[in-house]
């Protein structure tokens, strides 16, 4: 049975490869007229059902109309953007009083259930407690308006209920902290609160480079800049579904096998079964279709993927992986050395593959129709992804 295997596929291979058929999914057995498997036989006969795939329509031409959507940057986008940047470059500064967002460094103490310090509790001479963690009502209260030498008492398992959170505040380890009275004193020697970092050439600097930006208004001309190009990649995205959706619609009427696919579905998914597949199959009748429009669009245009497209689209993938990190402004010989890598692993290389066809079956698509350009508001381009 191992060897008949064997040669069956071969042989079905073969006669699809020969024969040049153009098919979907892979063959199935025939389910009703298979002849009896004899093993004594010298010739074995077996009987294969196969999907062919209709002719799809794939002419354009700039009488074929795909809506382009760009999203306008308005003044409250920018404002938001600024405010970003504010408090991602602000600082720590000392202040004098608590108001509940402070960072404040002291001594901590462990205390008697009268109020006086405990001889041989906890002492932490250089504890650190962040006041907008708190989550004792009564704790936050007493905090709130100290200043530098108050002697702040409070319940500290009620401030900070997180057992590890609580252990490192005492300095000690968990299973020590769940052994200490509930109450402490807090000294306090320091305070600082995080400030947002002002609208100014420091500001500028620090985001754009020495000198680079030298005013408010070129400050903000820059962030609308910086916002547009990062809402290329949603107008792009936009894009690929209006233009699937143009295809799809001008391959409307075509027919496809589909007994044969929702067979197939169910022979290649053990966890579905046909009423899963019935339920479902608009979704993926628009997949098959939209496989066979991707595979037309190939040949018609004479699509192909180079080496240097793989690359290009590994150093893209690389800078974005990295950004996530908050690595930015790496150079041209730092992505390749990144890129690389991505290639050299095969299930990464596959992905970037069919990547770069997409990305060439989309380009082409939009050089050959024409463009209805849309500016809209943010609120209207989200609308359209309600559907």
């Amino acid at each position: 049975m191992e060897e008949i295997n064997i040669v069956l596929g071969e042989s079905l291979s073969g006669y699809i490869r020969e024969n040049n058929l153009q098919i979907l999914g892979e063959p199935l057995p025939n389910e009703t007229e298979q002849p009896e498997l004899d093993l004594e036989a010298e010739n074995f006969e077996f009987l294969y059902d196969i999907a062919l795939s209709p002719e799809v329509q794939v002419k354009l031409n700039k009488q074929d109309k795909v809506p382009f959507y760009t999203i306008r940057v308005d003044d409250e986008m920018i404002d938001k953007q600024v405010a970003g940047l504010c408090k991602n470059n602000g600082e720590m500064k000392p202040v004098d009083v608590i108001e509940g967002t402070e960072y404040v460094k002291g001594e901590l103490l462990e205390l008697n259930a009268d109020g006086t310090v405990k001889e041989n509790g906890v002492k932490n001479e250089d504890a650190s407690i962040s006041v907008e963690y708190i989550k004792d009502e009564e704790a936050l209260k007493a905090f709130t308006g100290a200043k530098k030498g108050a002697e702040v008492k409070f319940n500290a398992p009620k401030a900070f209920p997180n057992k590890s959170d609580f252990a490192a505040m005492l300095g000690i380890s968990k299973e020590e902290a769940e052994k200490v009275n509930p109450d402490f004193c807090f000294i306090v020697r320091e305070m600082e609160r995080y400030s947002d970092a002002e609208v100014n050439q420091e500001l500028f600097d620090r985001v754009y480079g020495k000198e680079a930006v030298k005013s408010v208004d070129e400050f903000r001309a820059r962030v609308k800049t910086d916002i547009e190009n990062q809402l290329k990649g949603h107008s792009e995205y936009r894009f690929t579904i209006d233009a699937r959706d143009k295809m799809l619609k001008k391959n409307e009427n075509v027919v496809l096998p589909e007994a044969f696919l929702k067979r197939w579905i169910v022979a290649t998914n053990p966890e579905m079964n046909p009423e899963d597949v019935e339920r479902d199959f608009e979704g993926y009748r628009d997949e098959f279709k939209w496989q066979l429009i991707k595979t037309a669009l190939v040949k018609e245009f004479d699509l192909k993927v180079e080496a240097e497209d793989l690359k290009a689209g590994a150093r893209e993938m690389a800078a974005a992986q990295l950004q996530q990190y908050g690595l930015y402004g790496l150079t041209d010989e730092q992505l390749d050395g990144f890129a690389q890598r991505l290639l050299e692993d095969e299930k990464q290389r596959r992905q970037l593959y069919d990547r770069a066809v997409d990305n060439k079956i989309i380009a082409a698509i939009r050089d050959r129709v024409k463009l209805e350009e849309r500016e809209v508001s943010m609120a209207d381009f989200e609308k359209l992804f309600q559907k």
